[in-house]
Parts: C-alpha cells; sequence; structure tokens
C-alpha cells in the first residue's frame, strides 16, 4: 500500500519541507494532515465539487477518500458515495459520520472494488500519482463505469510548489492524459480553477 502512505504524509498544506517531518504517527495523524485547515485555501473542495455539478441520482466514488475530505460534500449532492480506500481506520471515521448515502470500501492496493457498471463520476484527488501499476488500474476503473460515466483526477503539477510531493513523485498533466488515452479514455474537458493542480475529466471512448 505505497501509494496511500505517501500520500497521507505528503497530503498536508504546508511547504513541502515540513510535510515530510510530520504526521507518521498512525491513523490520527494522518486524519489531522488530512483534514488540516488550511488546506481548504489551496484544495478549493466546495468550488471542485460544485463544478463537477453532481446530479441527485448519481453514483460517485471518491478513491482514497481518507476520512471523507471530499466524501462528505459529494454525499450532500449524490444518491450515492462509495468512500474508497485501503485503510481500514480511516475508513471507520467515515463510518462515524454516519451519512445514509455513503458506502465504506476497504479497497486494495491494485483494487478499487467497486461494482462493474455500477458508478457514474470515479474521482481522484492527490492519489493518482501514487497508484502503481497504472494501466491495470485503469481498465479497471473502466469496468466500474456506467455508460457515460466519467473518471476526475486531480492531482500535482509536476513542478516544485508549496504544497504536495516533490516534483520526481508527481505525473506531468500529458503524462497523465497519454496514459488514460492508451487505456480508452478520452480528456472531456479541463478545469482551470485550481492553482497548484491540474483538473481533468475522462470518458471512455
Amino acid at each position: 500500500m505505497p501509494w496511500l502512505a505517501s500520500l497521507l504524509v505528503l497530503l498536508l498544506a504546508a511547504p513541502a519541507a515540513a510535510q515530510h517531518g510530520q504526521g507518521r504517527g498512525g491513523g490520527r495523524g494522518m486524519a489531522r494532515m488530512l483534514e488540516d485547515q488550511s488546506r481548504a485555501a489551496w484544495q478549493k473542495p466546495d468550488e471542485v465539487v460544485a463544478v463537477l455539478q453532481i446530479r441527485p441520482d448519481e453514483v460517485t466514488a471518491d478513491i482514497g477518500a481518507g476520512t471523507g475530505y471530499f466524501t462528505r460534500r459529494f454525499a450532500a449532492r449524490a444518491g450515492k458515495v462509495f468512500a474508497v480506500d485501503v485503510n481500514a481506520e480511516l475508513l471507520q471515521q467515515i463510518e462515524a459520520l454516519k451519512l445514509p448515502n455513503v458506502v465504506p470500501v476497504l479497497a486494495a492496493s491494485d483494487d478499487p472494488k467497486l461494482p462493474a457498471a455500477g458508478v457514474d463520476t470515479i474521482f481522484f484527488c492527490n492519489v493518482l500519482h501514487h497508484i502503481e501499476p497504472r494501466p491495470p488500474y485503469y481498465a479497471k476503473l473502466r469496468a466500474a463505469l456506467k455508460p457515460g460515466g466519467r473518471v476526475v483526477v486531480i492531482d500535482f503539477h509536476k513542478r516544485p510548489l508549496p504544497v504536495g510531493p516533490p516534483p520526481s513523485m508527481k505525473l506531468a498533466e500529458e503524462e497523465v492524459r497519454k496514459e488514460f488515452e492508451a487505456a480508452g479514455f478520452a480528456l472531456d474537458k479541463k478545469h482551470d480553477l485550481l492553482e497548484h493542480q491540474y483538473f481533468l475529466e475522462f470518458r471512455p471512448r
């Protein structure tokens, strides 16, 4: 599960040099990092969810859901939300929210364990660059999408930034686009909402 461990260490909305010295103390430390109040200034979670125009009958999957930072926002709009994570302790925190339309999913590092043809929107935020190998993972995403469904990717630009991992760990936007195209997806939309991250929507061809 190396991608999740790296994500939880690197997600703090603090200067990158400070991030590497914090948050290695288990689920509670991870939760503090994921819910850091300063994150909202650059992540803009409410604006992100608004841009996606989630329908009331929509099924959404939040991959790498963590403590439910985006899950609970999706839950306010979607009919059903799969909160997907490989960390059982973090999923327990989502369960404690008692959101009736949220289904926690304990995934594997190489499998989101989503139902076949069961999801309208699959959402990644600050997660994709930790998943390897990605091509077989993309195939599982495609199999989980309903007809007309989409995959949303938000991740850090591959350059030095005040937040996120070092450039060596990042995926360039063009690399992500090429990978999804090779997996049978096409770029449907690109949003310029976020300063430090690209924000892309893909749909199967």
